[in-house]
């Protein structure tokens, strides 16, 4: 029977840990770009090649001192909207420093944990249908080195056959397997927490919130400086300031706006043809009062059961505002409202109380004399932004006579005051309008691809009717940089807000119904695996970019490293050292290891195949011969033993 072939262990768990290093290579590739992922398996293959050839390591020191200075470069390029792609920047090269050194069992299990690491950056930035590929290909890899290095760490010196390597293969994929349920279970059964990661940035209950659906001139406490989150926005970031339309307020009994219910002239609207539509994932903490914010002018809302208003505004049916809620819309990037029916209750939007701020109504009958809709609109603007008006949260003016003093004597306010101030000399002259209330601005945070939007970006602003175009023109009096808050955060506070984002998506938000989506998605994979992995722009294509870009100067780059580190080793090393372990590496595939602590001839006695024992005797004898006389290795020796290993290499044994 013949004697089954044998590797060390060591090699075939560096094979499997250069397995798991191209699942990383491709993430890496996916995200970080061609660069430091082609160096990176540039690296991985360096370092194999050595633990192969049996070449030595390059010192530890070395390496870490190379090491820090590589993660000190990353981390100087770290921004508020690369952090993610640093860290894993990072994690990839500390993968390449561990494959570099003389591995233990901590260091391969180290080397697991890494991994992992970069799948869970990969996650961060991009969860799509390559994302399952990768997590099966690192699980069973992760599980087979662990398998692999329990017993590399019992026996450093141990050997494996082909058969044993097919029994672990089997036993690891029957724990990958195994596991499988036991994650399906906790994914589906799991319970879910109710509370953010960060309580300090949401609210519940009656939490206070900078957005109203009622406009009180002096009501001070509805305008907030807090930078407690308001909601975050998922979707492309715009070109220009975003505003989130909240409620619409046509009603003014002098002193409040309020919204009128279920007007009849308040409905559908016709979105402008040109303008850009914009998808948005919101996720919307407590306290919005029931009302559903979006970009602009929402078309749609979906993910929650509705109650339209009218001109784009959505109410969330029901009275339970006190949860987070998350839902999809779809909007109309314009500052012009065409109505459906192409013409609006003019006496809706002209209604004043009798006999109103006389003083004003003079100074806007001045200013309207004469004059068309856009003009009008032009001069009462032109007067709200002359440098006389200021902007403050401090000490407004409040009761009945507020705007008037606003006006005509303090001229310093908030919002509410610009916006309640236009909407009324608007409508004293003669042209329609009405307040809309919501959020102005908002933080694009680029790594998660959202908008942050806090509580003081709460915004006021007003909507004028064009009689020419026949159209509702958005109009904003408050002076620039006088609301919509500071977006300013640190890359800490940024990403802490992103692990708070991840949190309240994945757990807050994360339902039964969403559970169930993500299977059937799971089963139309397997059922369907072709049509789910060759989507446009991702999957295999994106695998296949990967190789084809690189391949060549991956290829070019892998082989001068291995022929530099080579000649570097080889010529740095006496010929005896060499040429004895290409004959312990050829007796390693006949099946027989030497231990570190015996001699070549303590190690032939333990060969108990003849025809073997006696061709490596002729290799031992004349090299311990030149060995222990100190003599020069020549050239015709070298042949000579060279011939020797390359007879028992091609010998054939039989018990």
């Amino acid at each position: 029977m013949g004697i089954s072939r044998r590797i060390p262990l060591k090699t075939a768990l560096n094979v499997t840990v250069v397995f798991k290093a191209a699942f990383v290579f491709f993430m890496g590739y996916e995200q970080i770009g061609a660069l430091y992922s082609t160096g990176f398996l540039a690296l991985v293959l360096a370092a194999f090649l050595m633990e192969w050839r049996g070449w030595r390591h390059p010192p530890r020191l070395l390496v870490n001192l190379a090491a820090s200075a590589a993660l000190l470069t990353i981390f100087t390029r770290v921004r508020r909207n690369y952090i993610v792609e640093a860290l894993m920047e990072a994690l990839l090269l500390m993968i390449a420093v561990k494959m570099l050194e003389n591995k233990r069992y901590r260091d391969y299990v180290q080397i697991v944990a890494l991994g992992l690491g970069t799948i869970v950056c990969y996650a961060l930035l991009s969860i799509d249908k390559t994302f399952i590929i990768y997590s099966f290909g690192m699980g069973f890899a992760s599980t087979m080195i662990l398998l692999l290095g329990t017993w590399f760490d019992k026996d450093e010196s141990a050997s494996v056959s082909f058969a044993e390597i097919r029994q672990l293969t089997a036993r690891a994929g029957a724990i990958f397997c195994v596991m499988m349920p036991v994650c399906f279970l906790l994914f589906f059964g799991l319970p879910r927490s109710a509370s953010p990661l960060f309580g300090t940035r949401g609210g519940y209950g009656s939490a206070t919130t900078g957005f109203s659906d009622q406009v009180r001139l002096g009501d001070s406490s509805s305008v907030q400086t807090s930078k407690k989150l308001a909601f975050r926005a998922e979707m492309e970031e715009l070109r220009t300031r975003p505003y989130w339309r909240g409620v619409v307020l046509d009603v003014f009994d002098g002193n409040v706006w309020i919204a009128s219910r279920n007007s009849p002239d308040r409905g559908l609207f016709i979105p402008d043809p040109n303008a850009l539509r914009v998808e948005q994932q919101i996720f919307l903490e407590p306290g919005s009062r029931g009302y559903l914010f979006a970009v602009d002018h929402p078309v749609s809302i979906g993910g929650v059961e509705t109650i339209p208003d009218g001109d784009g505004i959505f109410r969330v049916r029901g009275r339970d505002f006190g949860r987070r809620l998350q839902y999809h819309a779809v909007s109309a990037v314009s500052s012009q409202m065409r109505p459906l029916s192409g013409r609006i209750n003019r006496g809706r939007y002209l209604s004043l109380p009798g006999n109103f701020m006389p003083r004003l109504a003079a100074l806007v009958a001045d200013v309207a004399r004469g004059a068309t809709d856009g003009e009008k609109i032009s001069e009462i603007m032109r007067f709200l932004s002359s440098p006389e008006f200021t902007y403050t949260l401090d000490e407004l003016p409040s009761g009945r006579d507020a705007l008037e003093r606003f006006i005509f004597e303090h001229k310093k306010g908030h919002c509410e005051y610009y916006a309640s101030a236009m909407g009324v000399m608007l409508r004293m002259a003669g042209v329609p309008a009405r307040l809309v209330t919501g959020y102005r601005g908002g933080l694009y945070y680029q790594v998660g691809r959202y908008y942050i939007v806090q509580e003081q970006n709460a915004h006021i602003w007003v909507e004028a009717w064009d009689e020419a175009i026949g159209a509702w023109v958005r109009l904003d009096p408050t002076p620039v940089g006088g609301a919509g808050g500071d977006d300013v955060m640190s890359a800490l506070e940024l990403y802490l807000d992103y692990l708070d984002y991840q949190w309240s998506k994945m757990v807050l938000n994360y339902n039964l119904e969403k559970q169930l989506n993500i299977f059937r998605n799971l089963r139309e994979i397997i059922r369907n695996p072709r049509a789910s992995l060759t989507p446009t722009r991702d999957g295999f294509r994106r695998i296949g970019g990967a190789l084809s870009v690189p391949a060549a100067a991956l290829a070019a780059l892998a082989a001068c490293i291995a022929l530099f580190y080579a000649a570097v080793s080889m010529g740095s090393r006496r010929h005896d050292i060499v040429l004895l372990r290409e004959f312990l590496r050829v007796m390693r595939r006949n099946g027989y290891h030497k231990h570190e602590s015996e001699g070549l001839s303590e190690f032939l006695e333990r060969v108990d195949n003849a025809p073997l024992r006696a061709a490596a005797a002729k290799f031992t004898r004349e090299f311990e011969e030149l060995y222990f006389k100190d003599a020069p290795i020549d050239a015709a020796a070298r042949k000579r033993l060279k011939g020797h290993i390359d007879a028992i290499g091609r010998l054939r044994f039989r018990e």
